[in-house]
């Protein structure tokens, strides 16, 4: 008796440390958010589509919106990112869809007050000049471990590329997609 009782305490203090590993305390399953909103700006100003010369800008953002949020606790969030195009482009190869290489960190502030810190990766989508996949891990914070997705399109302002460089675009997600951290 005394044999079995020690092997069945044996084997439940073997396995309790495996379900602490698979389910640990107050894990977050991650959250899908029906819009993404805001404004990214490009330092130096992409050239606009009749001209050869090309750069590398920095694409910033400081007025982003996550909003109608389910899951992990948030229903919103303020984001900023910065990003640097790894490639030299200009309007005609933005809008040709030529990849551009650009990533950064994207800084998710979640209405519960805690952050995300996702290292963000922006390729453009075949044949839709204006769409983009933002995808990245989240590194920090809240949902660590997890994985950003999203399909986003931008809006040009009148003339840019066409009869001025691009300094700004406006962008928000696609109604067929959605931003999930899972």
């Amino acid at each position: 008796m005394r044999g079995k009782f020690a092997g069945v305490l044996l084997a439940s203090a073997m396995l309790l440390p495996v379900g602490l590993i698979a389910s640990p305390a107050g894990a977050v399953a991650g959250t899908t958010c029906k819009a993404a909103t805001g404004t990214a700006t490009f330092s130096p100003a992409l050239p606009a589509v009749s001209s050869t010369v090309k750069n590398k800008p920095t694409v910033t953002i400081k007025n982003g919106k996550l909003t109608g949020c389910v899951g992990g606790g948030v229903t919103s969030a303020t984001l900023t990112a910065t990003l640097k195009f790894g490639l030299a482009s200009n309007c005609k190869s933005l809008l040709g869809g030529a990849a551009t290489n650009t990533k950064g960190t994207e800084k998710i502030t979640w209405n519960n007050k805690k952050t995300s810190t996702v290292t963000l990766s922006l390729v453009g989508v075949a044949k839709k000049p204006t769409n983009i996949n933002a995808t990245g891990p989240v590194t920090l914070g809240l949902f660590k471990g997890e994985k950003q997705a999203g399909t986003l399109a931008f809006t040009l302002p009148t003339g840019a590329c066409t009869a001025k460089p691009l300094s700004t675009v406006t962008f928000k997600v696609l109604p067929t997609s959605k931003v999930t951290i899972k």
